[in-house]
Protein backbone atom coordinates (compact mmCIF):
# COMPACT_ATOMS: atom_id res chain seq x y z
CA UNK A 1 0.00 0.00 0.00
CA UNK A 2 1.39 3.37 -1.00
CA UNK A 3 1.88 5.88 1.80
CA UNK A 4 -0.65 8.69 2.04
CA UNK A 5 0.45 11.62 -0.06
CA UNK A 6 -0.29 14.08 2.74
CA UNK A 7 1.78 12.05 5.19
CA UNK A 8 4.58 11.84 2.61
CA UNK A 9 4.77 15.60 2.27
CA UNK A 10 4.05 16.44 5.91
CA UNK A 11 6.80 18.62 7.41
CA UNK A 12 8.51 18.00 10.72
CA UNK A 13 6.50 19.99 13.34
CA UNK A 14 9.68 20.87 15.23
CA UNK A 15 10.87 22.79 12.20
CA UNK A 16 7.70 24.88 12.17
CA UNK A 17 8.20 26.17 15.73
CA UNK A 18 9.35 29.75 16.13
CA UNK A 19 12.95 29.87 17.25
CA UNK A 20 13.84 33.18 18.87
CA UNK A 21 17.05 34.79 17.84
CA UNK A 22 19.80 34.65 20.45
CA UNK A 23 20.59 38.02 22.07
CA UNK A 24 23.29 39.98 20.25
CA UNK A 25 26.80 39.70 21.59
CA UNK A 26 27.97 42.76 23.59
CA UNK A 27 30.11 45.18 21.63
CA UNK A 28 33.84 44.53 22.16
CA UNK A 29 34.42 48.15 23.18
CA UNK A 30 31.68 47.91 25.82
CA UNK A 31 33.32 44.78 27.24
CA UNK A 32 36.63 46.63 27.25
CA UNK A 33 35.19 49.57 29.21
CA UNK A 34 33.70 47.21 31.78
CA UNK A 35 36.94 45.28 32.16
CA UNK A 36 39.13 48.28 32.98
CA UNK A 37 40.16 48.33 36.66
CA UNK A 38 38.92 51.83 37.49
CA UNK A 39 36.16 54.22 36.32
CA UNK A 40 38.78 56.89 35.64
CA UNK A 41 40.60 54.54 33.25
CA UNK A 42 37.27 53.79 31.57
CA UNK A 43 36.58 57.52 31.14
CA UNK A 44 40.02 58.05 29.62
CA UNK A 45 39.49 55.13 27.22
CA UNK A 46 36.12 56.53 26.17
CA UNK A 47 37.44 60.01 25.45
CA UNK A 48 40.43 58.69 23.51
CA UNK A 49 38.26 56.39 21.37
CA UNK A 50 37.03 57.38 17.87
CA UNK A 51 33.95 59.62 17.81
CA UNK A 52 31.75 56.82 16.49
CA UNK A 53 32.24 55.07 19.85
CA UNK A 54 30.92 58.02 21.88
CA UNK A 55 27.44 56.55 21.59
CA UNK A 56 24.87 56.16 24.38
CA UNK A 57 25.72 52.58 25.50
CA UNK A 58 29.42 53.30 25.91
CA UNK A 59 29.06 56.75 27.48
CA UNK A 60 26.34 55.58 29.89
CA UNK A 61 28.52 52.65 30.99
CA UNK A 62 31.32 55.02 32.00
CA UNK A 63 29.00 57.56 33.63
CA UNK A 64 27.35 54.84 35.72
CA UNK A 65 30.74 53.50 36.78
CA UNK A 66 31.78 56.95 37.97
CA UNK A 67 28.49 57.37 39.84
CA UNK A 68 28.71 53.95 41.50
CA UNK A 69 32.24 54.80 42.65
CA UNK A 70 30.90 58.17 43.93
CA UNK A 71 33.37 60.08 41.78
CA UNK A 72 30.73 62.77 41.34
CA UNK A 73 33.14 65.70 40.70
CA UNK A 74 34.15 63.99 37.45
CA UNK A 75 30.60 63.73 36.08
CA UNK A 76 30.12 67.31 34.83
CA UNK A 77 33.59 67.56 33.19
CA UNK A 78 33.01 64.26 31.41
CA UNK A 79 29.56 65.37 30.28
CA UNK A 80 31.07 68.62 28.93
CA UNK A 81 33.68 66.64 27.00
CA UNK A 82 30.99 64.35 25.59
CA UNK A 83 28.91 67.35 24.61
CA UNK A 84 31.86 68.80 22.69
CA UNK A 85 32.08 65.48 20.85
CA UNK A 86 28.29 65.54 20.18
CA UNK A 87 27.65 62.26 21.96
CA UNK A 88 23.95 61.29 21.56
CA UNK A 89 23.00 60.64 25.20
CA UNK A 90 19.39 59.79 26.11
CA UNK A 91 17.27 60.95 29.04
CA UNK A 92 17.43 57.57 30.78
CA UNK A 93 21.11 57.94 31.64
CA UNK A 94 20.46 61.30 33.31
CA UNK A 95 17.57 59.88 35.32
CA UNK A 96 19.94 57.20 36.58
CA UNK A 97 22.63 59.73 37.48
CA UNK A 98 20.15 61.91 39.36
CA UNK A 99 18.96 58.85 41.31
CA UNK A 100 22.57 58.07 42.28
CA UNK A 101 23.19 61.63 43.37
CA UNK A 102 20.02 61.60 45.44
CA UNK A 103 21.02 58.36 47.16
CA UNK A 104 24.40 59.94 47.96
CA UNK A 105 22.67 63.01 49.56
CA UNK A 106 23.85 65.38 46.82
CA UNK A 107 20.69 67.20 45.73
CA UNK A 108 22.61 70.31 44.61
CA UNK A 109 24.67 68.24 42.19
CA UNK A 110 21.46 66.60 40.96
CA UNK A 111 20.01 70.05 40.25
CA UNK A 112 23.12 70.94 38.22
CA UNK A 113 22.81 67.78 36.15
CA UNK A 114 19.09 68.41 35.61
CA UNK A 115 19.30 72.07 34.60
CA UNK A 116 22.70 72.21 32.90
CA UNK A 117 23.59 68.79 31.55
CA UNK A 118 20.27 67.39 30.37
CA UNK A 119 19.26 70.30 28.05
CA UNK A 120 22.66 70.10 26.36
CA UNK A 121 21.93 66.57 25.16
CA UNK A 122 18.20 65.90 24.97
CA UNK A 123 14.76 67.23 25.98
CA UNK A 124 13.60 66.65 29.53
CA UNK A 125 11.31 63.68 30.09
CA UNK A 126 9.07 62.41 32.85
CA UNK A 127 11.93 60.09 33.86
CA UNK A 128 14.38 62.95 34.54
CA UNK A 129 11.67 65.11 36.14
CA UNK A 130 10.52 62.37 38.50
CA UNK A 131 14.10 61.44 39.34
CA UNK A 132 14.80 65.03 40.44
CA UNK A 133 11.55 65.37 42.41
CA UNK A 134 12.28 62.08 44.18
CA UNK A 135 15.85 63.18 44.88
CA UNK A 136 14.65 66.44 46.48
CA UNK A 137 11.96 64.73 48.58
CA UNK A 138 14.36 62.05 49.86
CA UNK A 139 16.81 64.76 50.92
CA UNK A 140 14.27 66.75 52.91
CA UNK A 141 13.56 69.41 50.26
CA UNK A 142 9.84 68.81 49.90
CA UNK A 143 9.03 72.46 49.23
CA UNK A 144 11.66 72.65 46.48
CA UNK A 145 10.19 69.51 44.93
CA UNK A 146 6.71 70.99 45.07
CA UNK A 147 7.93 74.21 43.44
CA UNK A 148 9.07 72.14 40.47
CA UNK A 149 5.46 71.44 39.48
CA UNK A 150 4.67 74.96 38.12
CA UNK A 151 7.96 74.88 36.17
CA UNK A 152 7.20 71.56 34.50
CA UNK A 153 5.41 73.08 31.48
CA UNK A 154 8.40 75.27 30.59
CA UNK A 155 10.60 72.19 30.78
CA UNK A 156 8.35 70.37 28.34
CA UNK A 157 7.07 67.95 31.00
CA UNK A 158 3.46 67.37 31.98
CA UNK A 159 3.06 66.40 35.67
CA UNK A 160 1.01 63.27 36.25
CA UNK A 161 -0.13 61.20 39.23
CA UNK A 162 3.40 59.86 39.75
CA UNK A 163 4.73 63.42 40.15
CA UNK A 164 2.15 64.24 42.81
CA UNK A 165 2.49 60.88 44.57
CA UNK A 166 6.19 61.47 45.16
CA UNK A 167 5.52 64.88 46.73
CA UNK A 168 2.53 63.54 48.64
CA UNK A 169 4.72 60.93 50.33
CA UNK A 170 7.22 63.59 51.39
CA UNK A 171 4.51 65.85 52.80
CA UNK A 172 2.93 62.95 54.72
CA UNK A 173 6.27 62.34 56.39
CA UNK A 174 6.72 66.00 57.25
CA UNK A 175 3.23 67.48 57.76
CA UNK A 176 1.06 64.39 58.30
CA UNK A 177 -1.99 63.32 56.35
CA UNK A 178 -3.86 66.59 56.95
CA UNK A 179 -1.01 68.67 55.52
CA UNK A 180 -0.60 66.34 52.56
CA UNK A 181 -4.32 66.54 51.76
CA UNK A 182 -3.59 69.87 50.05
CA UNK A 183 -1.68 68.02 47.34
CA UNK A 184 -4.65 65.73 46.67
CA UNK A 185 -6.91 68.77 46.29
CA UNK A 186 -4.34 70.34 43.97
CA UNK A 187 -4.28 67.20 41.83
CA UNK A 188 -8.03 67.23 41.50
CA UNK A 189 -8.03 70.94 40.69
CA UNK A 190 -5.56 70.42 37.84
CA UNK A 191 -7.46 67.48 36.41
CA UNK A 192 -4.91 64.84 37.43
CA UNK A 193 -6.72 61.65 38.42
CA UNK A 194 -5.49 60.19 41.75
CA UNK A 195 -4.39 56.56 41.76
CA UNK A 196 -4.64 53.85 44.38
CA UNK A 197 -1.07 54.78 45.40
CA UNK A 198 -2.23 58.34 46.11
CA UNK A 199 -4.93 57.22 48.51
CA UNK A 200 -2.84 54.43 50.05
CA UNK A 201 -0.19 57.01 50.98
CA UNK A 202 -2.78 59.13 52.76
CA UNK A 203 -4.48 56.13 54.38
CA UNK A 204 -1.14 54.87 55.68
CA UNK A 205 -0.23 58.27 57.10
CA UNK A 206 -3.59 58.62 58.85
CA UNK A 207 -3.25 55.15 60.40
CA UNK A 208 0.27 55.94 61.61
CA UNK A 209 -1.15 59.00 63.33
CA UNK A 210 -3.75 56.79 65.02
CA UNK A 211 -6.66 58.39 63.17
CA UNK A 212 -8.36 55.26 61.84
CA UNK A 213 -11.61 57.21 61.29
CA UNK A 214 -9.86 59.54 58.85
CA UNK A 215 -8.33 56.54 57.08
CA UNK A 216 -11.75 54.91 56.70
CA UNK A 217 -13.19 58.14 55.28
CA UNK A 218 -10.35 58.27 52.76
CA UNK A 219 -11.17 54.72 51.66
CA UNK A 220 -14.79 55.74 51.14
CA UNK A 221 -13.68 58.79 49.16
CA UNK A 222 -11.45 56.76 46.87
CA UNK A 223 -14.42 54.52 46.04
CA UNK A 224 -16.56 57.59 45.27
CA UNK A 225 -13.86 58.86 42.93
CA UNK A 226 -13.75 55.58 41.03
CA UNK A 227 -10.48 54.27 42.50
CA UNK A 228 -10.74 50.66 43.70
CA UNK A 229 -9.04 49.85 47.03
CA UNK A 230 -6.53 47.01 46.76
CA UNK A 231 -5.07 44.54 49.26
CA UNK A 232 -2.54 47.14 50.41
CA UNK A 233 -5.32 49.61 51.21
CA UNK A 234 -7.02 47.05 53.43
CA UNK A 235 -3.75 45.95 55.03
CA UNK A 236 -3.04 49.57 56.03
CA UNK A 237 -6.51 49.90 57.56
CA UNK A 238 -6.14 46.56 59.31
CA UNK A 239 -2.80 47.61 60.77
CA UNK A 240 -4.36 50.83 62.05
CA UNK A 241 -7.16 48.86 63.70
CA UNK A 242 -4.70 46.39 65.25
CA UNK A 243 -2.56 49.22 66.60
CA UNK A 244 -5.71 50.59 68.23
CA UNK A 245 -6.33 47.20 69.87
CA UNK A 246 -9.21 46.33 67.55
CA UNK A 247 -8.00 42.97 66.21
CA UNK A 248 -11.54 41.60 65.88
CA UNK A 249 -12.52 44.55 63.67
CA UNK A 250 -9.39 44.04 61.59
CA UNK A 251 -10.20 40.35 61.13
CA UNK A 252 -13.78 41.20 60.14
CA UNK A 253 -12.49 43.76 57.63
CA UNK A 254 -10.22 41.14 56.06
CA UNK A 255 -13.07 38.69 55.56
CA UNK A 256 -15.31 41.49 54.22
CA UNK A 257 -12.77 42.41 51.53
CA UNK A 258 -14.04 39.92 48.99
CA UNK A 259 -17.61 41.16 49.39
CA UNK A 260 -16.26 44.60 48.51
CA UNK A 261 -14.57 43.34 45.38
CA UNK A 262 -11.01 42.89 46.59
CA UNK A 263 -9.22 39.54 46.81
CA UNK A 264 -7.54 38.74 50.13
CA UNK A 265 -3.75 38.37 49.86
CA UNK A 266 -0.91 37.17 52.07
CA UNK A 267 -0.14 40.73 53.19
CA UNK A 268 -3.53 40.95 54.93
CA UNK A 269 -2.94 37.74 56.83
CA UNK A 270 0.52 39.01 57.76
CA UNK A 271 -0.97 42.05 59.52
CA UNK A 272 -3.20 39.88 61.69
CA UNK A 273 -0.40 37.41 62.43
CA UNK A 274 1.89 40.19 63.62
CA UNK A 275 -0.87 41.54 65.88
CA UNK A 276 -1.50 38.11 67.43
CA UNK A 277 2.25 37.56 67.81
CA UNK A 278 2.50 40.70 69.95
CA UNK A 279 -0.07 39.07 72.23
CA UNK A 280 1.75 35.73 72.16
CA UNK A 281 -1.33 34.01 70.69
CA UNK A 282 0.25 31.08 68.84
CA UNK A 283 -3.06 29.29 68.27
CA UNK A 284 -4.53 32.29 66.45
CA UNK A 285 -1.48 32.43 64.16
CA UNK A 286 -1.80 28.72 63.37
CA UNK A 287 -5.48 29.20 62.60
CA UNK A 288 -4.64 31.95 60.11
CA UNK A 289 -2.01 29.77 58.43
CA UNK A 290 -4.60 27.00 58.12
CA UNK A 291 -7.09 29.43 56.58
CA UNK A 292 -4.45 30.52 54.05
CA UNK A 293 -4.10 26.91 52.95
CA UNK A 294 -7.87 26.58 52.51
CA UNK A 295 -7.87 29.69 50.34
CA UNK A 296 -4.92 28.30 48.38
CA UNK A 297 -2.80 31.34 49.21
CA UNK A 298 0.02 29.07 50.34
CA UNK A 299 1.64 30.25 53.60
CA UNK A 300 4.88 32.01 52.71
CA UNK A 301 8.08 32.28 54.71
CA UNK A 302 6.98 35.63 56.17
CA UNK A 303 3.96 34.02 57.86
CA UNK A 304 6.06 31.18 59.25
CA UNK A 305 8.67 33.67 60.44
CA UNK A 306 5.99 35.30 62.61
CA UNK A 307 4.94 31.92 64.03
CA UNK A 308 8.52 30.79 64.68
CA UNK A 309 9.45 34.08 66.36
CA UNK A 310 6.32 33.96 68.53
CA UNK A 311 7.16 30.42 69.64
CA UNK A 312 10.78 31.35 70.34
CA UNK A 313 9.72 34.42 72.34
CA UNK A 314 7.56 32.07 74.43
CA UNK A 315 10.56 29.80 75.09
CA UNK A 316 9.13 27.01 72.90
CA UNK A 317 12.16 26.42 70.67
CA UNK A 318 11.26 22.74 70.05
CA UNK A 319 7.86 23.71 68.62
CA UNK A 320 9.49 26.44 66.56
CA UNK A 321 11.82 23.86 65.04
CA UNK A 322 8.83 21.63 64.22
CA UNK A 323 7.25 24.63 62.46
CA UNK A 324 10.44 24.95 60.38
CA UNK A 325 10.10 21.31 59.30
CA UNK A 326 6.37 21.75 58.68
CA UNK A 327 6.82 24.71 56.37
CA UNK A 328 9.11 22.64 54.15
CA UNK A 329 7.28 19.30 54.17
CA UNK A 330 3.66 20.40 54.43
CA UNK A 331 3.64 23.63 52.41
CA UNK A 332 6.77 23.27 50.30
CA UNK A 333 7.99 26.67 51.50
CA UNK A 334 11.75 27.20 51.55
CA UNK A 335 13.01 28.91 54.72
CA UNK A 336 14.68 32.25 54.13
CA UNK A 337 17.79 33.54 55.88
CA UNK A 338 15.48 35.43 58.26
CA UNK A 339 13.68 32.18 59.17
CA UNK A 340 16.91 30.46 60.17
CA UNK A 341 18.18 33.51 62.03
CA UNK A 342 15.00 33.91 64.06
CA UNK A 343 15.04 30.23 65.05
CA UNK A 344 18.77 30.07 65.78
CA UNK A 345 18.57 33.17 67.99
CA UNK A 346 15.47 31.76 69.69
CA UNK A 347 17.30 28.51 70.50
CA UNK A 348 20.17 30.48 72.02
CA UNK A 349 17.79 32.56 74.15
CA UNK A 350 16.08 29.36 75.32
CA UNK A 351 19.45 27.83 76.19
CA UNK A 352 18.96 24.93 73.78
CA UNK A 353 22.35 25.21 72.07
CA UNK A 354 22.26 21.65 70.72
CA UNK A 355 19.14 22.45 68.71
CA UNK A 356 20.66 25.81 67.82
CA UNK A 357 23.64 23.99 66.30
CA UNK A 358 21.33 21.81 64.20
CA UNK A 359 19.59 24.93 62.87
CA UNK A 360 23.00 26.52 62.32
CA UNK A 361 24.14 23.54 60.19
CA UNK A 362 20.90 23.55 58.20
CA UNK A 363 21.34 27.25 57.57
CA UNK A 364 24.88 26.80 56.25
CA UNK A 365 23.75 23.88 54.05
CA UNK A 366 21.05 26.11 52.53
CA UNK A 367 23.62 28.73 51.56
CA UNK A 368 22.53 31.29 54.15
CA UNK A 369 24.84 33.07 56.57
CA UNK A 370 24.19 33.70 60.26
CA UNK A 371 24.69 37.16 61.72
CA UNK A 372 27.64 37.92 63.98
CA UNK A 373 25.70 37.82 67.23
CA UNK A 374 24.29 34.37 66.35
CA UNK A 375 27.81 33.01 65.89
CA UNK A 376 28.93 34.48 69.21
CA UNK A 377 25.94 33.40 71.29
CA UNK A 378 26.02 29.87 69.88
CA UNK A 379 29.78 29.39 70.33
CA UNK A 380 29.66 30.82 73.86
CA UNK A 381 26.64 28.70 74.80
CA UNK A 382 28.17 25.49 73.46
CA UNK A 383 31.33 26.26 75.39
CA UNK A 384 29.41 26.80 78.62
CA UNK A 385 27.60 23.49 77.99
CA UNK A 386 30.96 21.72 77.79
CA UNK A 387 30.59 20.92 74.07
CA UNK A 388 34.12 21.88 73.08
CA UNK A 389 34.19 20.14 69.70
CA UNK A 390 30.93 21.77 68.58
CA UNK A 391 32.08 25.17 69.85
CA UNK A 392 35.31 24.85 67.85
CA UNK A 393 33.30 24.03 64.73
CA UNK A 394 31.31 27.25 65.15
CA UNK A 395 34.58 29.13 65.74
CA UNK A 396 35.94 27.81 62.44
CA UNK A 397 32.84 29.02 60.59
CA UNK A 398 33.13 32.37 62.37
CA UNK A 399 36.71 32.74 61.15
CA UNK A 400 35.66 31.87 57.59
CA UNK A 401 33.02 34.61 57.75
CA UNK A 402 35.35 37.21 59.27
CA UNK A 403 33.48 37.34 62.60
CA UNK A 404 35.47 37.31 65.83
CA UNK A 405 34.58 36.37 69.39
CA UNK A 406 34.56 39.02 72.11
CA UNK A 407 36.54 38.75 75.35
CA UNK A 408 33.68 37.28 77.37
CA UNK A 409 33.15 34.59 74.78
CA UNK A 410 36.82 33.64 74.74
CA UNK A 411 36.81 33.27 78.54
CA UNK A 412 33.80 30.91 78.36
CA UNK A 413 35.44 28.86 75.63
CA UNK A 414 38.81 28.73 77.40
CA UNK A 415 37.21 27.18 80.49
CA UNK A 416 35.58 24.49 78.34
CA UNK A 417 38.45 23.78 75.96
CA UNK A 418 41.15 23.58 78.60
CA UNK A 419 39.55 20.31 79.72
CA UNK A 420 39.28 19.07 76.14
CA UNK A 421 41.68 17.35 73.77
CA UNK A 422 45.01 18.78 72.69
CA UNK A 423 43.69 19.28 69.16
CA UNK A 424 40.85 21.46 70.41
CA UNK A 425 43.22 23.53 72.54
CA UNK A 426 45.52 24.03 69.53
CA UNK A 427 42.62 25.08 67.28
CA UNK A 428 41.36 27.65 69.76
CA UNK A 429 44.91 29.02 70.17
CA UNK A 430 45.25 29.42 66.39
CA UNK A 431 41.88 31.15 66.08
CA UNK A 432 42.61 33.41 69.03
CA UNK A 433 45.94 34.46 67.53
CA UNK A 434 44.39 35.12 64.09
CA UNK A 435 41.75 37.39 65.64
Amino acid sequence: MLPNSRARHRRDPSKLLYKPRPPPEPHPFLLHLKSLPSPVAAAAALLSAPRRLHDHPFASCVLYRLARARLFPLLLPLLSALRARRAPLRATVFAGLIDRLGAASRPDAALLVFFRAVPAFCPHSNATFHALVHCLVCNGRVDAARNMLPRAAKLGVRPNAVSYNIILKGLCGRDGSAGARVVLDEMLGRGVRPTVVTFNTLVGAACQEGDVGAAERLKEEMVRRGVSPNAVTYSLLMRGLCDAGRQDDAKKLMFDMEYQGCQTEAVNYGVLMSAYARQGDVDAIRELLSDMRKRKLGPDDAGYNVLIKCLCDSGRADEAHKALVEMQLKDGTAPSAATYRVLADGCCRAGDFGLGLRVFNAMLSSGHRPLGHTFKHLAKGLGEDGKAEEACFVLEKMAESGVWMDAEGWRSLATCVCSGSAGEVKLVDELALSS
